[in-house]
């Protein structure tokens, strides 16, 4: 059904357009979602030394849009979202990578099986929701214990991203510092100057771009750690790249219950990326309402579409989309605020663009695996990509900080004092610990876990204090 009265021009959840507009808001939004999608695989192609990476591009884009379409099947297409990649969840694989001493297929097994858990944990919230209400949610995770989980996440890999800046501590590479640099600062730039339309949703695919020029100018002629054009492009060709099929479930799973010890680095590594992207799930539902509503508000009818109450249904549609895109061979993620701030731009809330969205997701995929351009990644280099890092790596960390600022976190309360402390310093104080020789807890897992338990302690122990203070007074 297609909507257009009085010069309001826009399509609500449940409108949709003509065929050929919306096969171009299809194609709008897909471009929208692609670069950060393949962003996220490059950057966690380049962690650990596996020679071919571990993820699929291709499988990552077909993985997020078959989820894209299982989020709106499981949301009845109420919720117009993209599910795509998510960079929280980088930090953590790149803790797993780091304690692999197994190969790519069987890393991104454990990976997949630790990510279906983090599903799991999603789609447990949103039924807890659904049952209890909201309320329960934040008795277990508060902002505080959200909002710092979601700021180690993103400094947890800080000294990664610099010593892949640097190279050697002890031997710069000042033109990958140089490169770097203006990598980040391309980005940091544009998305303070580029407010309006279509451009200003991809200005980290403009400052990627900026930076691959200065560093084909600087770095690759001129460092000895690239050494030359003929060089440099040598070993892009005579690299491998990841097959569709090498990473289906079918040849992942089996090659990762080979190593029991890594799965379980993984499940406490990954599990509680799902406790950080609850409060942005959440922010995402907040925001397609606002924009969703005032649109209808401009229709005669002026209908309420409630997308605000729906949070139970968004985390479960998200941890279903987590599970599909995993099986699928791609890396967990999230519902897309990129896509939501181009439906906003556009008016274009239709759910119906957002499942061809998903159809055409799946069909470039493949045409790009049987073309066999699926490692175009490899030309993006070492600098230029550190320096996205920095800026993503960052921006997860100041996301944190908002959150807890968003939900007026009282920081001179002993209590949130306490848990807070507790998070950031074995969080970013220690990588991992070693449990057994072939098992280790990641640091990030232990904070977690730690502070949801650390915070119902002092809780109870508050709620006795008050009890006998009661009782004294009576």
């Amino acid at each position: 059904m297609k909507k257009e009265v009085r010069n309001v021009v826009g399509y609500l959840p449940d409108e949709k357009p003509s065929i050929g507009k919306a096969l171009l808001f299809a194609l709008q939004q897909f471009l929208v979602m692609l670069p950060a999608t393949v962003l996220a695989v490059i950057i966690m192609n380049g962690m650990g030394n596996f020679s071919s990476g571990i993820y699929s591009i291709p499988a990552a884009i077909i993985a997020s849009g078959v989820a894209t379409i299982s989020f709106l099947l499981i949301t009845r297409g109420k919720i117009p979202l993209y599910y795509g990649s998510s960079f929280s969840y980088i930090p953590a694989v790149g803790i797993v990578v780091a304690n692999s001493t197994s190969d790519n297929i069987t890393t991104l097994g454990a990976i997949l099986i630790a990510s279906v858990v983090s599903g799991l944990m999603s789609i447990g919230a949103g039924l807890l929701i659904k049952k209890f209400g909201k309320e329960k949610i934040d008795q277990i995770l508060p902002g505080h214990i959200t909002g710092m989980i979601a700021m180690i996440i993103g400094l947890s890999l800080a000294g990664n991203t610099m010593s892949g800046i640097l190279f050697n501590a002890n031997n710069v590479d000042w033109l990958s510092v140089l490169v770097a640099t203006i990598t980040f600062l391309s980005i940091a730039v544009l998305t303070v100057t580029l407010k309006k339309g279509f451009i200003s949703q991809i200005p980290i695919l403009l400052g990627l771009g900026v930076g691959v020029v200065f560093s084909y100018a600087l770095w690759v002629p001129f460092s000895a750690n690239a050494g030359g054009f003929a060089n440099y492009f040598k070993n892009i060709e005579v690299s491998e790249s990841v097959a569709l099929f090498d990473v289906m479930p079918w040849n992942t799973i089996p090659a990762a219950f080979k190593d029991w010890p890594l799965i379980g680095v993984a499940i406490v590594a990954i599990f509680p990326i799902a406790f950080a992207t609850i409060p942005e799930s959440a922010a995402h539902v907040n925001q397609i309402d606002l924009y969703v509503n005032d649109l209808a508000s401009q229709r005669p009818e002026k209908k309420d579409y409630g997308i605000r109450n729906m949070l139970d249904d968004n985390l479960i549609g998200d941890g279903t989309g987590d599970i599909v895109a995993v099986i699928l061979g791609g890396p967990a993620g999230t519902n897309y605020g990129e896509n939501v701030s181009a439906s906003a731009v556009t008016k274009n809330f239709s759910s119906y663009v957002f499942l061809l969205t998903g159809i055409l997701a799946v069909v470039v995929g493949i045409l790009l695996e049987l073309l066999q351009i699926g490692d175009i990644s490899l030309l993006l280099t070492q600098p230029v990509i550190q320096g996205v890092s920095l800026y993503l790596f960052g921006a997860i960390a100041v996301q944190g900080i908002a959150l807890m600022v968003d939900k007026k976190i009282d920081i001179f309360n002993p209590r949130i004092i306490a848990v807070m402390a507790f998070i950031a310093i074995v969080g970013l104080g220690v990588d991992s610990i070693t449990v057994t020789p072939n098992f280790v807890l990641p640091g990030i897992g232990l904070a977690a876990f730690g502070g949801i338990i650390l915070n119902l302690f002092l809780v109870f122990v508050e709620g006795l204090v008050n009890k006998a203070k009661a009782k004294a007074k009576e």
